[in-house]
């Protein structure tokens, strides 16, 4: 692939400095830093640009696949030097890396803009929004206390996978979603679990199927980071149990919805494809959020 002098992929000799400005970009994480270097973070998927050979600013390339069978590269971490800001370096990254997906016949490029201003920088480069997320807040004060035991409540572990992507993917059917495979489920279990947080799973009695499960961490508050659920009984159900469970006064829960707030982008590299796919369809993984 043709590239500027200043922007190349990564080599090993380059992963210090990459941690070092992660770290300077994204300090507020550390624990998740620490698992994403060591379960998902790839040197041949992250694009750097140097000046005097140093790093000012780079961005991951992360391959997925959607359910209509499209290969998407999903862009993350994107991060420029302080000192090297509104300079012009992010827009050449980009430019790049569109350049990469056409070559690579990957037809289009996603993200999840961390603010609304974000949003209007990526409108520059032909992003379009897309995927409605709904966030709702559930007080402990709003149930009775009283658990429908006509439910089961569990802490998922890898056994619950299969249930966990069937209900992920019969939620979404009839959208444009990410494909996501055993490894995926294993990693974000894992990582759930390693930051003190987990998923947790709703089952009804004597039944096999799964009726809602959400992806859960703490900050200020308990966060429901991707909830997903059969209908809204089995929502409120399984919200209720994490409050109680987990001994929070609150919850907030972010979930798709048509009603919802624009959580991230879509660049399509050619027309066919964007006149063959709806914007509006998209979801995007709240989980990479």
């Amino acid at each position: 692939m043709e590239y500027s002098k200043n922007i190349r992929y990564a080599s090993p000799k380059n992963l210090n400095e990459i941690t070092a400005l992660w770290n300077m970009c994204f300090p507020e994480s550390p624990e998740f830093t620490k698992w994403y270097f060591e379960k998902v973070f790839s040197l041949e998927n992250t694009l750097i640009y140097t000046e005097n050979g140093k790093i000012t600013a780079m961005l991951q390339e992360i391959p997925l696949q959607f359910n209509n069978s499209q290969k998407a590269t999903y862009i993350y971490g994107a991060c420029t030097h302080p000192l090297h800001r509104k300079k012009g370096i992010m827009s050449r990254l980009l430019t790049q890396s569109f350049k990469n997906d056409i070559k690579k016949g990957i037809p289009q490029s996603i993200l999840i803009p961390e603010n609304e201003e974000l949003f209007k920088f990526y409108e520059k480069f032909g992003y379009k929004k897309t995927t409605l997320v709904k966030k709702e807040i559930f007080k402990y004060s709003d149930f009775s206390q009283n658990l429908d035991d006509e439910y089961i409540f569990k802490k998922a572990d890898f056994s619950d996978i299969e249930n966990i992507n069937s209900l992920y993917e019969k939620t979404l059917l009839g959208n444009n979603f990410i494909l996501r495979d055993n490894s995926f489920w294993k990693n974000q279990i894992q990582m759930f679990n390693d930051l003190g947080g987990g998923c947790f799973c709703l089952y009804k009695t004597n039944n096999p199927a799964i009726s809602a499960y959400a992806f859960v961490w703490r900050e200020n508050t308990l966060q429901a980071q991707e909830i997903c659920f059969k209908d809204n009984k089995v929502k409120n159900i399984l919200c209720e149990n994490l409050l109680l469970k987990l001994n929070s006064k609150r919850l907030e829960c972010n979930a798709y919805d048509k009603k919802g707030e624009y959580k991230a982008c879509v660049k399509f590299h050619n027309k066919k494809t964007e006149n063959n796919i709806s914007v509006s369809d998209y979801i995007i993984n709240l989980l990479w959020n």
